[in-house]
């Protein structure tokens, strides 16, 4: 029985947990990354302002500050698409271990209803049966 239930655990293995932490730390740095950008615009628009007042030394401080902005906000982007790669990675192993583990499963379960079949008709029926509780009943049921 206990390589059934490892069957059927491993079919059923998710991890919410790293996927809320992964969707919070994309949150904060696309809100990080806006800000930054924000602030480009901003001191864009003061570098277009400062241009048609004064023409020389306040533009280029307002352009100056306006592209480190811009090129912080570029820089949280490329570190936000490096962390979501190294996590898709991870992911992909992990599922590699679980269908390792579930292939393994399957294989002595099989060993084990080869070598005892009536074991194998109980534990159908059992499923079977289990399944044919838990269904709703439809519309054109006629109980």
């Amino acid at each position: 029985m206990n390589p059934l239930v490892a069957m059927l655990s491993g079919l059923l293995v998710t991890d919410v947990s790293r996927k809320v932490s992964r969707y919070k730390r994309n949150g904060a740095m696309w809100i990080a990354a806006s800000l930054f950008i924000a602030t480009a615009y901003v001191f864009a628009l003061v570098a277009g302002s400062i241009y048609l007042s004064n023409l020389y030394t306040p533009l280029i401080a307002a352009i100056t500050l306006g592209m480190i902005s811009l090129v912080i906000g570029l820089v949280i982007i490329g570190i936000m698409y490096t962390l979501n790669a190294r996590d898709r990675r991870i992911a992909e192993e992990k599922r590699r271990q679980s269908q390792t583990q579930t292939t393994l499963a399957v294989a002595a379960a099989l060993t084990l209803f080869r070598k005892q079949p009536l074991l194998a008709a109980a534990i159908a029926v059992g499923v079977g049966a289990t399944l044919g509780l838990m269904r709703k009943p439809s519309d054109n049921d006629p109980s």
